[in-house]
């Protein structure tokens, strides 16, 4: 009997075994079968004659057919293989459905979006695409259908046990909206000030809510502004009070003219800071379309190149900083108000979520159940108006346009119709023109902050070649007094600074002069408040130790040396220090750099902010700055130990490119991409961390990097992290990110055909039915 039973048992763990691993062998089958095809041929309906697509060495994608609508088809296909999940991701967080895959957790998530009308805004955008744009959209779509079609899904379905499904124009509208609400600034800065004012005084919360300051320098200069605007009658209205904080995270574009090159030909570089994440936001490609070659960086999920160039000239972006979204505070006796019931499918729950959203005609009103209204009035209810829910939206016509424009003025009107996110659009011609403009919906406010109109087109900031030679823009304040208009927003100051300096540093600049700005880690504000940090008085050896390392410092962030890590964590502490006293429980929601606020405080007339108000003795600056660089020296020793000089900012500065899968035991080593980087969130080369947390994980960096040459356009270059595909096991999921860690580029050219494609590039081919 007992032989029988073991037996018996063995028998029954052969069979777990045998079926454990059969399992496993069809995972791994399905996580490889899932991998991007790149050779040979695939037969479709929706396609009307071959297409190629032909990836270089480096994954970009060159896409030749004899009609457009063949070429938008095969990008479509071609996304859908690369980065489905992600643009899965993209369309559900602005539909609000991610809680059908990731269950209760991003109910919140869920309910953000459908309170804020995304759904209703792509349905606006959608229902605005011209003929022409419509035809390009359905082709896109089609293609994406395709790739989905033929099975072998991307091996996020598999962990989480999910079929993806059709996309839809809809789908496509949605990626748009979202991107631009990601990037529309207002709603941040109003949650600051209600908060802020609840614990300070009127005189403190103006030098805590920094006003963007005399000194830093506006992206367009006060002599071209009189010049373009001289004849617009200037609105009287001042800025709102205290809508100008501290925003170092963001982008960089610059630009010089011809007579300020070494070829004698305009210059651009631009580089916008994102959230990293893995895959990349960005998918690089080549289209070939009937009005010429256009490439650069598309938008997985659109068929479009969103920054990019064609052959007449390039174009890079970066944010703008207005305000155009606002808090407002409204009667809830008088408002008059609609309901509205959103059903909400949660994965895991059998019964769907019914949420209902109260309306006004300004916007949704924010449920206090839902959304932290901290410092807003309980009694009120609190409105959110943002530009990105207005109607009128024709983005897609916009691009479209820029993609196909000729020239500057061609550039320029590409904009009318575009809403939302306010861009700086910066532009530089192989005719030799350079200017900057912006577009999107700018709200006039009146005395009390009401919205009054919009800003017309015709008038919002614009130049082109101004007397300078160059444009700088590093979000900070894109026009001075001069400008007719009040430019409320959030701004950042020390890039922009920095950039400038580098741009008067030479007479003439060179592509790989510009490849070196864009790599660039010294810190202005480091420069700035050395002198006063080097006053500080520590009071360990190792603090002191510390100390005496800053002195004779360049201010430089390198990876490989221990001066950033020492700074980062210092004003990690010191920043706490300074104002968490005031703000008392407060404190909790300004765990932040803000660092023109800091640098008032160490080297200007804020330095009271110095003091402990919740301690007898009065406190001077050197004092606490010591003793929060002896705290954040001492935490620094416990986990690198006591030799400082063996320290290294690149060992806890690493560009952590983020996936959703990146926590998963045994498999998250797949997903997550880290790469040691340089300097900090006021750097050009932006290194962003956050000051909640305790490491130093860089989690908002340049999304890519593009420079532009218009003396040979085929000379421009191009990177992004961490690689061209979003498939864990393609060799471009991650061979980009040493490269834009170490700062290298390479080139998209347009002057071969899959006939003579560079050496190591693979061609599939897109045939009919």
């Amino acid at each position: 009997m007992v032989k029988w039973i073991v037996r018996g048992v063995i028998g029954v763990v052969a069979l777990v075994l045998v079926l454990v691993l059969a399992v496993t062998g069809w995972a791994g089958w399905r996580f490889v079968g899932s991998q991007p095809r790149t050779e040979g041929e695939v037969r479709l309906e929706g396609v009307t004659a071959p297409v190629n697509v032909v990836r270089d060495q480096y994954g970009v994608a060159h896409i030749f057919g004899e009609t457009d609508a063949d070429v938008y088809f095969a990008l479509g296909y071609t996304h859908a293989a690369e980065r489905f999940f992600q643009m899965d991701l993209y369309r559900r967080t602005a539909q609000g459905r991610l809680s059908e895959l990731f269950g209760e957790r991003a109910l919140r998530a869920d309910i953000r979006a459908r309170t804020y009308g995304f759904p209703e805004a792509s349905r606006h955008a959608l229902a605005n695409l011209s003929d022409e744009a419509r035809l390009i959209v359905e082709a896109y779509v089609s293609g994406v259908n395709a790739r989905l079609e033929q099975g072998n899904h991307a091996p996020e379905y598999l962990l989480l046990r999910r079929q993806p499904e059709p996309w839809t124009l809809a789908d496509s509208a949605s990626v748009v909206v979202v991107l631009a609400d990601d990037l529309a600034a207002g709603e941040g800065e109003d949650r600051e000030r209600a908060r802020a004012s609840q614990v300070l005084d009127e005189g403190l919360l103006e030098q805590f809510l920094s006003a963007f300051p005399d000194w830093a320098p506006t992206t367009l200069k006060d002599e071209d502004i009189n010049a373009a605007f001289g004849d617009i009658r200037r609105q009287t209205l001042p800025p709102p009070a205290g809508t100008q904080p501290d925003n170092e995270p963001g982008s960089n574009a610059w630009i010089v003219s011809g007579e300020r090159t070494e070829t004698g030909a305009p210059l651009l570089a631009n580089d916008p800071h994102l959230g990293l994440s893995a895959p990349s936001i960005w998918y690089f490609t080549r289209l070939n379309l009937s009005f010429g070659p256009v490439l650069g960086a598309s938008l997985p999920g659109t068929p479009f190149i969103t920054l990019g160039r064609n052959a007449h000239g390039a174009w890079g972006f970066t944010n703008t900083g207005f305000k155009v979204i606002d808090l407002v505070e409204r009667d809830s006796e008088t408002t008059q108000t609609n309901t509205r019931v959103e059903t909400i499918h949660i994965r895991g729950q059998r019964a769907p979520f019914e949420l209902t959203v109260t309306e006004t005609a300004e916007g949704p009103v924010l449920d206090p159940q839902w959304f932290d209204l901290t410092g807003f009035d309980s009694d009120a209810l609190v409105v959110r108006r943002s530009t990105v829910s207005d109607p009128r939206n024709r983005v897609a016509d916009a691009t479209l346009a820029i993609m196909r424009s000729t020239g500057w003025d061609d550039f320029v009107e590409a904009g009318r119709g575009w809403t939302a996110p306010m861009q700086n659009m910066h532009y530089a011609g192989v005719d030799g023109t350079i200017g900057y403009t912006t577009a999107g919906l700018l709200p006039i406010r009146d005395e009390d902050g009401e919205w009054t109109g919009f800003v017309p087109f015709e008038e919002l900031p614009r130049i082109a070649n101004p007397a300078g030679g160059s444009i700088a823009s590093g979000n900070n304040l894109p026009a001075g007094a001069a400008y007719p208009y009040p430019l409320p927003g959030r701004y950042a100051v020390h890039r922009a600074v920095r950039i400038e300096t580098m741009l008067a540093e030479r007479r003439r600049h060179s592509l790989e002069g510009f490849i070196t700005m864009q790599m660039d880690v010294t810190s202005a504000l480091a420069q700035a408040i050395l002198p006063a940090l080097l006053a500080a008085q520590p009071e360990s050896e190792l603090g002191l130790e510390a100390l005496a390392r800053l002195e004779g410092w360049n201010a430089s962030l390198d990876a490989d040396a221990p001066e950033g890590l020492i700074l980062s964590a210092w004003l990690r502490v010191l920043t706490e220090a300074i104002w968490a006293d005031e703000l008392g429980p407060m404190a909790r929601y300004f765990r932040g750099p803000r660092p023109v606020f800091v640098q008032d405080v160490l080297t200007g007339d804020a330095s009271s902010w110095c003091n402990n108000v919740e301690t007898i003795p009065v406190e001077t600056c050197p004092v606490i700055a010591g003793l929060a660089l002896d705290t954040a020296v001492a935490e620094l020793a416990r986990t690198n130990g006591g030799n400082l000089s063996s320290w290294r900012w690149g060992d806890h500065a690493q560009g952590y490119f983020a996936h959703p899968m990146d926590g998963l035991a045994v498999l998250g080593d797949m997903f997550g991409v880290r790469v040691p980087v340089g300097g900090d969130g006021t750097t050009v080369n932006v290194a962003n961390f956050s000051y909640a947390g305790e490491g130093f994980d860089i989690v908002h960096a340049a999304s890519l990097r593009a420079v532009y040459d218009l003396a040979d356009l085929n000379n421009s270059r191009f990177i992004h992290g961490p690689g061209q595909s979003g498939h864990p096991l393609s060799p471009h999921y991650r061979d980009l990110a040493e490269l834009w860690s170490r700062g290298e580029y390479f080139q998209i050219r347009d002057d071969w055909t899959p006939d003579s494609a560079p050496e190591g590039s693979r061609v599939l081919t897109l045939r009919p039915r």
